[in-house]
């Protein structure tokens, strides 16, 4: 189980998982549990929901998405910023870039985004973002960016329809060393990352973002 309040303590941060931090053994998807919350109460900026399992997680064109028990990174994040029509897509690139960026800082590895919410290690899939635009009980828009991180996944608890094209940063790291990696330290690298670059979209200084995702950017 991921230790919230240790997060809580090392968080770098003062939006992203400062005002609230929500944790679940099991829910459907971490991005259900916040639309929902944010459509009956409503949610602050930056709340943060983590599970260390998900019954019902899902990707893109509402797409499964396979996460063992206590192996990955499950978390949404809530946001405030209005998107204007041409910036809808920039969540999922700054939630792949911070991905790629959090992943690289902790084990070295050289993770790449495949656009536009893909992000990849030797052209195998270790994580994705899913951002989904609601509106609140007040009829405000918010947004809701989910990502999934398989870290301590080993080869043989990836289903066989998977092996060719998924891997976990554990697997990528096998022959370096096969211990487990901290959970821990790679959300928080990659919620401080993320943290940098929301609000370099909120302050509209969109090709600083776009520069740094093509840095980023599988060839």
């Amino acid at each position: 189980m991921l230790d919230v309040d240790s997060l809580r303590e090392r968080l770098k941060t003062r939006i992203v998982g400062k005002s609230s931090i929500v944790y679940y053994d099991e829910v459907t998807s971490t991005n259900d549990v916040a639309i929902d919350l944010c459509k009956r109460v409503g949610a602050e900026e930056g709340k943060l929901f983590i599970t260390d399992y998900q019954t019902t997680g899902r990707g893109r064109y509402g797409r499964t998405w396979v996460a063992p028990l206590g192996k990955c990174i499950l978390a949404t994040v809530v946001f405030r910023h209005r998107l204007k029509q041409e910036q809808v897509h920039l969540p999922n690139l700054i939630g792949a870039l911070s991905i790629a960026q959090g992943i690289h800082a902790i084990t070295g590895l050289s993770a790449k985004i495949k656009h536009p919410n893909d992000v990849r290690i030797e052209k195998l899939k270790v994580a994705g973002v899913l951002t989904e635009i609601e509106y609140d009980l007040h009829r405000q828009p918010f947004f809701v960016l989910g990502f999934g991180v398989n870290v301590n996944i080993s080869k043989d608890e990836l289903p066989a329809e998977l092996q060719n094209t998924a891997t976990s940063l554990r697997i990528a790291t096998s022959d370096k060393d096969n211990n487990e990696i901290c959970r821990l330290s790679v959300l928080q690298a990659i919620l401080e990352k993320l943290e940098e670059h929301y609000l370099t979209l909120k302050s509209g200084n969109i090709p600083l973002i776009e520069d740094s995702v093509r840095l980023w950017e599988e060839e």
